[in-house]
């Protein structure tokens, strides 16, 4: 059964986390209500990570987007996406292959599957976790709306991964929309001659962080809003375990050092140097 759910902003248990303040810093940041259908609620529970990019992905990207969906799954991370084709259903395939859970967040009603080839994906996505928007049902897809969404994908999340993107496009966009609600931005490099991936390249020269090894996920999470390594992975749902697979990651060694985290605070600078265009 693919239960209803619904949040109204002020709710103490609402999805985006910090929404009272976010709200007050960006105000329409956090939609009036935010719909939910689907089996997981507890998808929330967990760090969350975006993982969206291009609809015309590359077949490397969309290896990429699905490796990194299994490797969330695998240590306790919901991954959350647009449902759009390309990275996003790759990232959402990932999860569901490795049995983890993720939230499909949509610009329509939740009743309502667009693109229409995803029918099948949208059903998985209820099962392993949840589809959200602030629509109400028999909102049909209108260009426009699909820009705003992105920042909701955003803010539910506690880093957002951009896996390929062109120049311009909604990934950016929620690139954008991350750094200003101050969640970690983590791109993946291309080459110069991949046209989907400029957007990565020029987001990276921008201070986000470079993703090179899937790990550097749980860097991102433990530098941003998921604090420390033993509140990173206190979720409730026995997964404290993964903390000494976070710390054999992290590089940290008997005198605390974290090589891998300096490595990545070296590059890290403000995304809001972004040239608006983006």
């Amino acid at each position: 059964m693919n239960a209803r759910h619904e949040w109204r902003r002020g709710d103490p248990d609402h999805p985006i986390r910090d929404a009272v303040p976010l709200e007050s810093a960006h105000p329409g940041a956090v939609p009036d209500v935010l719909f939910g259908a689907g089996r997981r609620p507890d998808a929330f529970a967990a760090p969350r990570v975006a993982i969206v990019g291009s609809r015309s992905a590359t077949p490397m990207g969309l290896a990429d987007a699905r490796e990194l969906g299994r490797y969330c799954a695998r240590n306790g991370i919901t991954v959350v996406s647009g449902l759009a084709l390309g990275i996003d259903g790759a990232a959402h395939e990932g999860a569901i292959e490795a049995g983890g859970l993720t939230v499909g967040v949509v610009a329509t009603g939740l009743d309502v599957v667009y693109p229409r080839r995803h029918a099948s994906l949208f059903e998985h996505v209820r099962g392993a976790g949840l589809i959200v928007g602030e629509h109400p049902d028999g909102t049909q897809p209108v260009a426009w709306r699909f820009p705003v969404r992105n920042r909701i994908i955003a803010a539910l999340a506690d880093a957002v991964v951009i896996v390929e993107a062109a120049r311009t496009g909604g990934a950016l966009h929620t690139a954008r929309y991350a750094e200003q609600y101050g969640r970690e931005v983590l791109a993946l490099p291309a080459s110069r001659r991949n046209p989907v991936g400029e957007g990565c390249n020029r987001l990276i020269a921008d201070g986000a962080l470079m993703l090179l090894d899937p790990s550097d996920l749980l860097v991102a999470l433990r530098r941003g809003r998921a604090g420390d390594a033993g509140h990173l992975f206190d979720d409730g749902l026995g997964r404290a375990t993964h903390g000494l697979e976070l710390h054999r990651l992290l590089g940290i060694d008997g005198d605390g050092e974290d090589r891998k985290s300096t490595r990545l605070n070296s590059s890290h600078v403000a995304l809001s140097r972004m040239p608006s265009s983006a």
